[in-house]
């Protein structure tokens, strides 16, 4: 039985999403399963957005890989670019962006884990 504590991203396939696609490394449909977080890859296609929306109970993190792209919340548009940062509190609207030619790559971290 292979050890579920360490896996190769390479190993777990990508799924579509409207922006782009997305494979869930910890969390639910993982080998690595969690019902405590959730840890995926993004990425975020050139020309496209993950428009606005709340996570009401949910914070989440976006740590930026590789590409260019933009975050939005009440407080306006920032660039962000690998070894950004974005922590986003529960109950934020937010919304990201990549208007750039190249694909914007980043690890997501939500927790509580997506019901879905």
């Amino acid at each position: 039985m292979k050890d579920k504590a360490v896996l190769n991203e390479s190993d777990i396939p990508f799924f579509s999403v409207d922006w782009g696609r997305t494979k869930v490394l910890v969390g639910k449909g993982s080998p690595a399963a969690s019902d405590r977080v959730m840890v995926k890859i993004t990425e975020y296609l050139p020309g496209y957005i993950h428009e606005k929306h709340v996570h009401p109970v949910q914070e989440e993190i976006i740590f930026v890989l590789s590409g260019r792209g933009l975050t939005e919340t009440a407080g306006g548009k920032r660039d962000i670019k690998p070894g950004d940062v974005v922590f986003i509190p529960a109950g934020l609207e937010h919304a990201t962006y990549n208007p750039y030619k190249e694909t914007l790559r980043a690890v997501i971290i939500k927790s509580p884990p997506d019901n879905d």
